[in-house]
């Protein structure tokens, strides 16, 4: 049987304003992401996919208004696949997504204890893909639909640590992307976080280090960052807010605000200048049996300049966590006016 016969259902796509100068399988791939790439090349060549309804090349470079027309058994099978990935995401406890702000250009949550970003087996990425593609549109007071583009798909804009909670920003507009990006790398976007360190700190520092991945790998088995006079500038102020005793031991609670974004930098700095996050056994913090968490690092606050374009207040901010509370009380640190 010839399956290229005029019995042969196709679905139509539009290419936009994103997709001008891309090439077909570059934004194949986003439609096909479950397919090799081997594969997809041979779908172009039997012209189950097609470029304005002719058989194109993978290199071939797709224009504003051009149609991209995929066989519909193949959008079915990709489909099917999606859903059993997506059944198994959400059947993680705790998936539910705590949304703190959205609108049509970015999305931002309050990102849960003990869960990764990218994992395939837990990470909350595939949450923050199930909801903006099932829902009919987003919870602001535009109400506002969540735009299609053939080149573009949502994703994190910045990451936190599995064990790190709090602000975590994703894209839902190409726009919103290159912004946020722009304004991280400029430093017009700013990051503050609460964590929970050893020792007795009592004045404002700043610390400033050349940090680099270590060659070790911790008893978790991720690879953790070191000094390296050759590695990455990082920078960080580490301001005081309360200083508590627990078992006869001194902790600071401390306000991070963080100039650089390298992995791990808080952690890291916080271990090279005498003060771990209490129970981050990977940078040299002793266990608090006591605590619920591993150890307690929670994103804050994000500020953003008061003309953006992105219409986003001058600062989104969170409150502690209960368990954060929690172990501040086992620190005696009651109110620390935050």
């Amino acid at each position: 049987m010839n399956i290229l016969s005029n019995k042969m259902e196709f679905k139509d796509f539009t290419a936009g304003p994103d997709d001008k100068g891309r090439r077909l399988d570059k934004i194949i791939r986003i439609f096909l992401n479950n397919t090799p790439l081997t594969e997809i090349y041979k779908l172009l060549r039997k012209g189950l996919i097609k470029l304005n309804h002719k058989k194109a090349k993978p290199e071939a470079r797709v224009e504003e208004g051009d149609v991209i027309s995929i066989a519909e058994f193949i959008l079915k099978s990709e489909t099917n696949q999606k859903i059993s990935e997506t059944v198994q995401a959400n059947t993680f406890n705790n998936s539910k997504l705590k949304i703190v702000f959205e609108n049509e250009h970015l999305l931002i949550i309050d990102k849960p204890y003990d869960r990764t970003v990218h994992s395939k087996e837990d990470g909350i990425y595939k949450d923050v893909l199930f909801y903006l593609e099932n829902k009919e549109s987003c919870n602001c007071s535009n109400n506002t639909k969540l735009e299609k583009s053939l080149s573009f798909k949502p994703g994190p804009l910045h990451r936190l640590d599995r064990r790190t909670t709090g602000l975590l920003v994703f894209s839902k507009s190409i726009e919103g992307a290159r912004w946020f990006s722009e304004g991280i790398k400029n430093h017009t976007i700013h990051k503050k976080y609460y964590g929970l360190a050893q020792g007795e700190l009592k004045e404002k520092e700043i610390w400033q280090d050349f940090l680099s991945d270590s060659e070790s790998t911790s008893s978790e088995g991720f690879f953790t960052v070191e000094e390296n006079e050759d590695g990455l500038k990082a920078e960080t102020q580490a301001i005081p807010v309360a200083i508590g005793k627990h078992n006869d031991k001194s902790f600071t609670l401390i306000k991070y605000l963080i100039k650089t974004g390298r992995k791990h930098q808080i952690r890291a700095q916080s271990a090279l200048h005498k003060h771990p996050l209490a129970g981050d056994t990977a940078y040299g913090g002793q266990k608090q049996k006591d605590f619920k968490r591993e150890f307690y690092l929670q994103a804050f606050s994000l500020s953003f300049p008061s003309d953006n374009p992105l219409n986003l207040p001058n600062e989104i901010k969170i409150s502690l966590s209960s368990d954060f509370i929690q172990a501040l009380k086992y620190c005696e640190i009651i109110n620390p006016g935050l």
